[in-house]
C-alpha cells in the first residue's frame, strides 16, 4: 500500500491535560477511516490537527511523504478537502455564491452541477441562512466536491451525516463508498461505520484504544470498553445496547 498520511507520536493537550496521548498512525491511499469515540474525546480536534490548525497538537505529520508544516496552504489544499459539520456564512450570501467562493475558477454551470448532486440546485439563489440544517450541511459537501480534482488524495469530514434524514444518510454513505481518494470521517452512529469505512480509529480515555480494519476494531468487547456501556454486535454486524 502507498502511504498517504503518516503521523508520528501525534498528541493533543488541553493545558496540562492530555486530550489524546501520543500515538502513531498511517493512512494509505484509498482507505476510508471512521474516527469513533465519546463526546469530547478529541475526534474533531484530531481532524483540526490534520488540517494544521490546532496549535495544541504535537506531532510529525506527513502528507504524501512531505512534512505538513513545510507545505503551503495552497499545496495542502490541492491534495486535501475538508467537510465541516456545517457552513456558517460570515455575511449574507447565496448558496451558489458560497460554493463558487471556494472554487472561483470553475464555471457557474459546474457549480450548479455540484448543487444538483447534493439536492440543492433549486436553492441556488436562496440565501444560505434560509436553508434547513440538513441542507446547510449538504452545502458543505458541495463546497468540498467542487474543489475535488485529479490531484485530490484525501477528504476529512466532521460528523458528515449528523443533520441528515435516513434517505440522505443512505445516499451520502453510498457516495463515500464510490470515492477513489482516502477518507477520514468522525461519526457517532456506530451502525454507519460498516456502510462506508474500511478502517477504524477508536478514541477513549485520552488515548487511541484501537486502530485497524473494521472487522478487527468493531468488536463488542472493544466498543464496550470505549463507550462504557455493554454493546453487542449481531451476526449482520449491527451494534446495539
Amino acid at each position: 500500500m502507498n502511504t498517504l498520511l503518516q503521523c508520528q507520536q501525534l498528541s493533543i493537550r488541553v493545558g496540562q491535560k492530555p486530550l489524546i496521548a501520543p500515538f502513531d498512525w498511517q493512512v494509505n491511499v484509498g482507505e476510508r477511516w471512521a474516527v469513533l469515540g465519546q463526546n469530547g474525546v478529541g475526534k474533531t480536534a484530531l481532524l483540526h490537527a490534520l488540517l494544521g490548525v490546532d496549535g495544541r497538537c504535537r506531532s510529525n505529520i506527513y502528507l504524501s511523504g512531505l512534512p505538513l508544516s513545510e507545505l503551503s496552504v495552497q499545496a495542502q489544499a490541492q491534495q486535501r478537502v475538508w467537510v465541516p459539520q456545517r457552513y456558517d456564512e460570515p455575511f449574507t450570501i447565496t448558496v451558489a455564491q458560497a460554493v463558487h467562493s471556494v472554487a472561483p475558477d470553475v464555471s457557474a454551470a459546474y457549480v450548479l452541477k455540484q448543487l444538483d448532486v447534493f439536492g440543492l440546485r433549486e436553492h441556488a439563489q436562496a440565501w444560505v441562512h434560509q436553508l434547513s440544517g440538513g441542507e446547510r450541511q449538504r452545502l458543505t459537501w458541495a463546497m468540498a466536491a467542487v474543489r475535488v480534482t485529479d490531484a485530490t488524495r484525501l477528504c476529512l469530514l466532521d460528523e458528515p451525516f449528523s443533520a441528515q434524514d435516513i434517505v440522505w444518510q443512505s445516499w451520502l454513505l453510498q457516495y463515500l463508498r464510490e470515492q477513489k481518494h482516502a477518507l477520514i470521517a468522525t461519526v457517532h452512529d456506530l451502525n454507519q461505520v460498516r456502510a462506508f469505512a474500511t478502517h477504524v480509529l477508536l478514541l477513549a480515555e485520552g488515548k487511541v484504544l484501537a486502530q485497524g480494519e473494521v472487522v478487527d476494531v468493531m468488536r463488542s468487547e472493544v466498543l464496550s470498553e470505549a463507550f462504557g456501556v455493554s454493546l453487542h454486535i449481531d451476526d449482520a454486524g449491527w451494534v446495539f445496547v
